[in-house]
């Protein structure tokens, strides 16, 4: 492939958390129509390498690039750049719970300013449900949908905004194995569609049925 389409670049990365060491040497890349999976067990350090991608924790060492930015020593103003370009999906889904479905999407899109092309925002949220399945949810509220139909949500929050990276911290964590499954393949579409896509997990079996490279945490390293 070539090197326009590496959206992630770490090279001899460390990272820590209050001085303790967590990983350390860390060396991948990612590239745009790539699904990556990061498995390990709970406990890590999955997580932790999550957050510095979206810089809520910083690197200690090494060099790391993310969508063109070196994001050591980001400023507040580039944080923020970095993070609209990007698509955040957690394991605890993370919704408005006094929102209806539409209403989650919609609070994204209005924050960030965010203007579909050649159609109304209306139509574009209701496009980006029915590409994840959850177009006759429109108005129902969170609470009442199962595990698997949240988490279909947030991943419809995440991509509404069109980003580049969509990050998925255990996405299937908390999901049957049929709702786990199906979520793996709902990622695996946005990769082929054009995003890179990252997912921490410690569920292998989900993926195991869907284009993907593997990256496993070993120890505080990371190997393919």
């Amino acid at each position: 492939m070539e090197k326009d389409n590496i959206l992630v670049s770490y090279s001899d990365v460390d990272i820590s958390r209050s001085g303790t060491p967590i990983l350390s040497k860390i060396g991948f890349c990612i590239r745009a129509g790539e699904l990556v999976t990061i498995e390990g067990p709970i406990g890590s350090g999955k997580s932790s390498l999550f957050k510095t991608l979206y810089v809520d924790l910083p690197i200690s060492g090494g060099q790391a690039n993310v969508l063109g930015y070196n994001i050591k020593g980001l400023s507040d103003r580039k944080i923020s750049q970095l993070r609209r370009r990007m698509g955040i999906v957690f394991q605890d889904y993370q919704l408005f719970d006094n929102k209806t479905v539409y209403d989650n999407l919609y609070f994204v899109v209005d924050s960030i300013g965010y203007k579909p092309e050649g159609i109304s925002i209306e139509d574009h949220i209701d496009r980006v449900l029915q590409k994840v399945g959850m177009e006759d949810k429109r108005g129902t509220f969170p609470h009442m949908l199962s595990g698997g139909e949240r988490q279909s949500v947030a991943i419809a929050r995440a991509i509404v905004c069109n980003p580049e990276l969509i990050i998925a911290d255990e996405p299937t964590g908390n999901l049957d194995e049929a709702s786990a499954t199906h979520i793996a393949s709902l990622l695996s579409t946005l990769a082929k569609d054009g995003a890179g896509v990252i997912v921490a997990t410690h569920d292998e079996a989900a993926f195991r049925g869907v284009p993907h490279r593997s990256l496993r945490i070993e120890g505080d390293r990371l190997a393919e």
